[in-house]
């Protein structure tokens, strides 16, 4: 998420054709749905922003976020509703499912991780928001929330991290996030980047070390990059991480590489020309790319082998995430600003958990 009111705003780059059509992997007649359309609340921090799709790998059910509005929803898929899951949750921002089943949250407003039960609940002093003048402006007494921990507490080498934007979990059950830094009003007023770069971290399968997995991003041009979108190849041998395009970022571009013994990172290569929020993949060799062709909003279908287009999905609203869900994993949810969208696919998702 770039800000509190904008996703990814990333463009075909360095002369490569845009192609407007739908994918293989999509029968022509085929339509995107809109599923909800989420509410201003008194306590929404602008305009509601959905966010954060993952896939709960036991039931099928999406779970995603609008993090204007501090809440994680859950899509049944049994019974096409949706339903709050957690308020206030963190700001939470991307989301993945672990190997344990476990929800893990990119919790925004204090830069931590969390690990969240998806069925147990308990009750919880009232969480203080950091900065009481916007959003939700917290309360006393109790609520009952689902249980959570912290597994990242927000800061590396004694300073706050950038804002961990979005997560995904290994095989090894590992997670990598990446951490740009954009200025969130639900921060403490006058907080200030801390730390000397954008890139992307590596948290233990124990969950007790963090470590830089990079220790710069760069992007082709030679300028410091924002990492956003991360997600592996089903074996995980392979980390994608995509450049946000915009002022001072250089230009939108994905970027893969080997993951070695111990989680190390190698071997970087320019993957695709085509920058990204969330990331998702089928189980036939397709990403699928928040990235809008020539000013229009959609998702952008990229072969993983060449990293070249091979189709494209408008959506009326600017995407953010999106995910396979259902038991059969044959429909792709999309959040997208205030929107949740979804669209029938002839293929499958390529991971349990997007």
């Amino acid at each position: 998420m770039r800000s509190t009111i904008l996703a990814c705003v990333v463009v075909l780059a360095h002369g490569a054709a845009a192609q407007s059509g739908l994918p293989p992997t999509i029968d022509s007649s085929a339509k995107v749905v809109k599923l909800a359309t989420l509410p201003k609340e008194s306590y929404t921090v602008d305009q509601p922003f959905t966010e954060g799709a993952t896939r709960d790998p036991a039931t099928g059910d999406v779970y995603f976020v609008d993090q204007n509005s501090n809440k994680i929803l859950k899509w049944s898929v049994s019974d096409k509703k949706l339903s709050l899951f957690m308020h206030p949750a963190g700001y939470a921002n991307g989301m993945t499912f672990d190997q344990n089943g476990k929800l893990i949250a990119c919790a925004d407003e204090r830069n931590q991780l969390w690990e969240i039960s998806t069925n147990v609940t308990k009750s919880v002093p009232y969480p203080q928001p950091l900065n009481p003048n916007v959003g939700d402006r917290g309360t006393s007494g109790n609520i009952v929330l689902p249980e959570y921990k912290v597994i990242m507490d927000g800061k590396y080498n004694g300073k706050l991290l950038g804002g961990p934007n979005d997560v995904w979990s290994l095989p090894d059950n590992s997670l990598y996030f990446t951490d740009p830094y954009w200025s969130r009003k639900w921060w403490s007023p006058g907080r200030q980047s801390q730390q000397d770069v954008n890139t992307v971290y590596r948290v233990s399968p124990d969950r007790k070390t963090l470590t830089r997995a990079l220790a710069t991003f760069l992007t082709s041009d030679g300028k410091p990059g924002s990492p956003n979108g991360i997600i592996s190849s089903p074996d995980g041998k392979t980390l994608y991480v995509a450049a946000y395009q915009g002022p001072g970022n250089g230009g939108g571009e994905t970027y893969a590489y080997d993951v070695g013994a111990n989680g190390v990172l190698s071997n970087r290569r320019l993957w695709a020309q085509f920058g990204s929020d969330g990331m998702t993949m089928d189980n036939q060799g397709n990403m699928y790319m928040c990235a809008p062709i020539n000013g229009k909003s959609g998702i952008t279908v990229v072969s993983i082998a060449t990293g070249k287009q091979v189709g494209y999905i408008p959506v009326p609203e600017t995407p953010a995430n999106l995910a396979f869900g259902g038991v059969d994993q044959s429909t792709l949810y999309i959040t997208a600003k205030t929107g949740f969208y979804s669209i029938q696919t002839k293929v499958k998702g390529g991971h349990p958990q997007k």
